[in-house]
């Protein structure tokens, strides 16, 4: 263990070196004015998040009517976007227990090809169901997360127009059944393993991505599996002008909550196969799992930021470690 002197020495030698430097590598200060650049993409998610959350679809709840009426959006989505599928359709049905009971949940999933055939995979996945319809009342999930699966569609409309990784493949899943307990995610990530011609670099998961604090930041779990964080954070951050944090607590109902962010969404059994990943969300806010979770309530443009920075992170040709 070293000496206070020497840590005093090992302070001063560092600032010394940022004096020197000029700090080239410190981050730009965060701002509530975000730099976006592509055309008409708040009004597509504007128009998505409208939909979804709209009584037809019921609130989005698994197995359920609304859940079919939303899966056969997103399909038309996806044809819209001229994506492919990963399978023979884009419905990939998958069965789980709950409650006693044995439910059928449906994943989505489309694929953007690498324009070199590789193994490389970057994976986004978006839950898109909710809570559903209690009596009278619909819970329509508008930043739970109808935000993740539009800031998704937004990006798969991006990539395909970029020319600067073509040896890498694209897969963009709107899982199902994640509000009780990421079974999507689970059956998703034990086909990923059964398919040799797929190495998945990075999983990014989208869960609740419109409804900013008073920071007017997104919030980032699984920093360590990128390499060169730091350098990375800063070239996203100039990018969008975008705040991003990696450490999160925030006040509900009055007391202070601390959630486990591993565990929270769609990107855990990702981790426990060990598989890199990374978590965009905001932390829990009043309108979380409440009936007032409505497009209203949303910022669009921080939507629209969140998207640009994740697309400008999937651009990076290294971002993770060689295993």
């Amino acid at each position: 263990m070293p000496t206070l002197l020497t840590r005093y020495q090992v302070v001063g030698m560092l600032l010394l070196l940022c004096l020197n430097s000029g700090c080239s590598a410190r981050l730009p200060e965060c701002s509530s004015t975000f730099t976006t650049t592509w055309p008409n993409a708040t009004e597509q998610i504007q128009q998505d998040i409208s939909i979804l959350t709209s009584v037809a679809f019921q609130g989005r709840k698994t197995a359920t009517l609304g859940s079919q009426a939303t899966q056969e959006y997103i399909i038309t989505r996806f044809n819209q976007l001229g994506l492919k599928p990963w399978q023979t359709e884009f419905a990939i049905p998958f069965n789980f227990d709950h409650q006693f009971s044995t439910i059928t949940g449906v994943n989505l999933v489309a694929t953007i090809p690498a324009k070199i055939p590789s193994r490389r995979w970057r994976i986004i996945t978006a839950h898109y169901d909710h809570l559903g319809q209690k009596g009278s009342t619909v819970f329509p999930g508008a930043d739970d997360n109808a935000s993740g699966v539009a800031g998704m569609l937004a990006i798969a409309k991006r990539w395909q127009k970029q020319t600067h990784l073509e040896d890498v493949n694209l897969m963009l899943v709107a899982t199902d059944a994640e509000e009780p307990g990421l079974f999507g995610s689970y059956a998703l990530v034990k086909l990923l393993q059964q398919d040799p011609n797929i190495e998945v670099e990075l999983s990014v998961n989208l869960d609740m991505i419109g409804h900013p604090n008073r920071r007017r930041a997104i919030y980032m779990e699984g920093e360590k599996n990128l390499a060169q964080f730091d350098t990375i954070k800063v070239q996203l951050m100039r990018q969008t002008q975008l705040c991003i944090r990696t450490h999160r607590s925030s006040l509900l109902s009055g007391r202070l909550q601390k959630t486990d962010w591993l565990r929270a969404s769609d990107h855990y059994p990702f981790h426990k196969a060990g598989y890199k990943w990374v978590y965009f969300g905001v932390p829990p806010h009043q309108q979380y799992h409440t009936e007032h979770d409505t497009i209203d309530t949303l910022d669009i443009d921080f939507i629209v930021a969140v998207a640009e920075t994740v697309y400008q992170l999937l651009l990076i040709d290294k971002l993770t470690e060689s295993p």
